[in-house]
């Protein structure tokens, strides 16, 4: 018994040690200067300015494309564009009505966004198939908002009505995430990233996919 443990031991040394050379050809050995990635997730934005705070976020597909620099083996600026979906928040609000009399509406947000993220990052470890990395810039984000209005009581009430708007915004944020290389240009990319407003983190993102060097 000692024996075949002996030998199932060597016999998985052997096997290891192309696997372990193999593993080492999964960093680039010659890094490129650029990078490119797609990548594709979930977004959220926080509304808890309009809507009740059981449905102050809204949820939606995010797809992103990206261009980077490496101006080192570890610093890196960064380019990229991300679009949504639409994702909903529903709020109610009041107004004056004929004589005064209040009217309540029910309203529907249908929220998109197109934005442009520049940042500037540092990637972690050398020589390695994983590279997390830290990263932070500024957001210049158009968020549309297509508002579907119900009128719920008050006399003389009128049809619902749909008034759509864009709003623009340029915020900082920060984003972490890593690397991983399955080839010695090819890669997998996931990140976690959050843009700040002053009353907190107004839009976060999580994405995942794959690019090249």
């Amino acid at each position: 018994m000692r024996g075949r443990i002996t030998c199932l031991a060597c016999a998985l040394l052997i096997a290891a040690g192309p696997a372990a050379a193999q593993g080492v050809t999964l960093s680039p050995s010659n890094p490129k200067n650029w990078d490119a990635a797609i990548t594709a997730g979930w977004l959220g934005g926080d509304k808890h300015a309009i809507a009740e705070r059981y449905n102050d976020w809204y949820d939606t597909f995010a797809l992103s494309v990206g261009a980077g620099r490496y101006w080192t083996p570890h610093l890196k600026t960064e380019i990229g564009a991300t679009l949504t979906t639409e994702g909903t928040v529903y709020s109610q609000r009041q107004v004056s009505g004929r004589g005064g009399i209040p009217v309540f509406f029910s309203e529907e947000h249908r929220f998109s966004v197109r934005a442009v993220n520049l940042s500037a990052g540092y990637q972690f470890l050398d020589n390695q198939w994983a590279h997390p990395f830290l990263s932070a810039g500024v957001q210049l984000a158009w968020e549309r908002d297509q508002v579907q209005q119900w009128p719920l009581s008050g006399p003389g009430l009128p049809v619902p009505v749909t008034q759509p708007g864009t709003d623009f915004d340029v915020r900082p944020f920060i984003s972490g995430g890593s690397k991983f290389y399955v080839s010695e240009q090819g890669f997998f990319r996931t990140d976690l990233s959050a843009a700040f407003d002053s009353r907190g983190a107004a839009i976060m993102w999580w994405r995942i996919g794959g690019g090249v060097d």
